[in-house]
C-alpha cells in the first residue's frame, strides 16, 4: 500500500472518530483524547514519508483532496474542542481562586455583626 493510502486511510479513521461526539465523563474522555493523539502521531509519521506531489499517481492526486476535505473538518472539530477545553479551565481556576477565598478569609468572631432588637 502506498504511503497516500496509507495516509488517507489513517485520515478516514481520524476524521470517523472525531464526528463522534467527545464524551462527557473524564475517564472515557481521556480514553477518546489519548485515541485522537495516537491517530495525529500516525498521520504525522506518514506526512513525513510523503514522495512529492509531482511522483503521484491520478488516483493518489484523487486520495490527496479527499484527505485535504477531510484534514480541513478534523481541524475543525479539534479547535472546537479546545475551545471547549480552554473555558473548562478557566472555569475551574475561577472556582478554584473563588473558594480559596473563602478558605483564607478566616472568618473570626469580630468578623460578625449581630443585630440586637430590645
Amino acid at each position: 500500500m502506498s504511503v497516500v493510502r496509507k495516509l488517507y486511510v489513517t485520515t478516514r479513521e481520524l476524521y470517523e472518530k472525531v464526528a463522534q461526539p467527545m464524551p462527557v465523563n473524564e475517564q472515557p474522555r481521556d480514553e477518546y483524547i489519548e485515541s485522537v493523539d495516537l491517530f495525529l502521531q500516525a498521520r504525522d509519521q506518514q506526512l513525513k514519508g510523503l514522495p512529492p506531489v509531482e511522483k503521484w499517481t491520478e488516483a493518489e492526486r484523487q486520495l490527496g483532496e479527499e484527505t485535504i476535505k477531510m484534514n480541513r473538518y478534523i481541524d475543525g472539530r479539534l479547535a472546537s474542542w479546545k475551545q471547549v477545553i480552554q473555558e473548562e479551565l478557566q472555569g475551574s481556576r475561577q472556582k478554584r481562586r473563588h473558594m480559596g477565598k473563602y478558605e483564607q478569609s478566616g472568618a473570626t468572631a469580630s468578623a460578625y455583626f449581630f443585630d440586637s432588637k430590645n
